[in-house]
């Protein structure tokens, strides 16, 4: 699915609907900071301490000024004892920099939202190609229907391929397997990588399932059933195909 398929006003919906959600547990994330480290003694046990264990750690102790600089952050990060609950609660304060932080870090969370929707898109609003191919091998042809786009193709009727027993747990693994491989594979794409080798190894993964005797109903020809990534470089587009086939 192209990000141009995905509507505004579900870009807008969800992005608002996120800020709002997490802006609204600023008070409680505050009571359960002041709750954890209520005072000074807390705060050495609970941050300074551990902070010092675990930067001795990160230096190697040969190092001419190793000495100094532990000395030199136990004294900083101790010091903080007194200050650090008048920090806290003035940045989540309304308005305070924990909203401050929310609000910049919108566009990177709708920005990972795009890939995803790309995916898997919104049950309300849109399907994306990860739930239409489970739609397709799992046999439910009248929502399949209902959910695809102009540019999707359905050739025939689809059918559920699998046995009854196995039928949810597959479904529901190739659509995680799905899920996981577009995305890494339009990563890869929109980072000028090498994505080849990639959609082989997603499309070996499928196969281990789709055309697995072991779970496919009898009938089903397995040699030339199956669900996978492909790249379209004609159009420059990376799709889903599932073929099923019959005995």
């Amino acid at each position: 699915m192209d990000e141009s398929d995905i509507p505004t006003d579900l870009r807008e919906r969800i992005r608002d609907d996120w800020y709002n959600a997490i802006k609204g547990k600023r008070s409680k994330i505050l009571d359960r900071l002041l709750r954890a480290i209520p005072d000074t003694v807390k705060y050495v046990e609970r941050i300074a301490e551990p902070g010092y264990e675990g930067i001795s750690e990160v230096f190697n102790p040969n190092w001419v000024k190793y000495n100094r600089v532990l000395r030199k952050y136990k004294a900083k990060v101790t010091r903080g004892k007194d200050i650090w609950h008048g920090r806290v609660s003035s940045a989540f304060a309304e308005g305070g920099a924990f909203e401050q932080g929310i609000y910049a870090k919108m566009d990177t969370y709708m920005n990972n939202m795009v890939t995803i929707w790309r995916i898997v898109g919104d049950k309300d609003t849109i399907f994306g190609p990860a739930p239409k191919a489970v739609l397709a091998l799992g046999g439910k042809a009248k929502v399949l229907e209902a959910v695809k786009l102009a540019k999707d193709t359905v050739t025939g009727t689809p059918i559920n391929i699998f046995k009854p027993e196995h039928a949810t747990r597959i479904l529901s693994t190739v659509d995680q397997i799905l899920i996981e491989g577009l995305n890494a594979i339009l990563l890869a794409k929109e980072a000028e990588l090498p994505f080849d080798a990639l959609i082989t190894d997603y499309n070996a993964i499928l196969d281990s399932y789709v055309k697995n005797t072991a779970f496919i109903k009898s009938g089903i020809d397995a040699n030339n059933t199956f669900c996978h990534i492909e790249y379209d470089a004609v159009n420059d587009v990376v799709q889903v195909v599932v073929q099923e086939a019959t005995l």
